[in-house]
């Protein structure tokens, strides 16, 4: 299965923080910007890194923009560039555009040209200090949560045939299995299903499960299963 591939726009430290993150998560990732020096500091954790104004469109096609899954756009404090780069890649076909804003005024504008997803990092922020600060059993909860990954995984590879109980992978990879969609189970117009499966579900090709484990752990299971 070919890795899932990000096009990330801007290497400010938001920027920075979502390469390197998805660097370890074994993700191709792709980095755009027109600073040469932070195009350098990230080479070496991107799949391709370029210097280049991506609020051009030739600059898009030229780095492949039309090809990846997704395109994240970071530089929300300048906004006129974030619509440029937004409706560009709209334009290109990509299917998902995330955009960074700095005000609900901005975000409104972002999801009108095309953006899929609209992050407001200090407002998120702001809900989450405030939610730490009242609930303290919420808090412990986000530092336990924050090194757990739940990752959807398309079944292929040598777990094909085998029942969850053969493949034994919470023995093996420390992983729980939380559900389960069959192939071709998904009604066009309706929300995916999962199922509860049993120790006896038996494996199919185009099967999907719904991993959850330590982030460590879902890399390794990746790594050595493929996903």
């Amino acid at each position: 299965m070919k890795p899932k591939s990000i096009l990330v726009i801007g290497l400010g430290r938001f920027g920075t923080s979502i390469v390197e993150t998805l660097w370890r998560s074994r993700v191709e990732v792709i980095a755009v910007d027109d600073d040469a020096a932070a195009v350098d500091a990230v080479k070496d954790k991107t799949s391709a890194a370029f210097v280049g104004d991506a609020t051009v469109p030739k600059v898009l096609e030229g780095v492949g923009a039309q090809q990846v899954d997704a395109a994240v756009v970071t530089f929300g404090e300048h906004f006129e560039p974030s619509v440029l780069c937004v409706a560009s890649l709209v334009r290109l076909g990509v299917r998902e555009v995330i955009a960074r804003a700095a005000t609900e005024r901005q975000a409104d504008i972002l999801r009108a040209v095309g953006a899929t997803r609209v992050i407001q990092i200090e407002a998120e922020m702001g809900h989450r200090v405030a939610t730490d600060l009242t609930t303290p059993l919420a808090q412990d909860l986000l530092e336990v949560a924050s090194n757990y990954r739940v990752v959807p995984w398309d079944a292929h590879g040598p777990l094909i045939g085998q029942t969850l109980a053969g493949a034994q992978i919470r023995q093996r990879f420390r992983i729980n299995v939380l559900g389960v969609r069959r192939a071709g189970s998904r009604v066009p117009g309706e929300k995916p299903r999962l199922e509860a499966p049993a120790p006896d579900y038996l494996i199919r090709d185009g099967d999907t499960l719904l991993l959850v484990g330590d982030g460590e752990d879902v890399s390794r299971f990746v790594s050595e299963v493929g996903g």
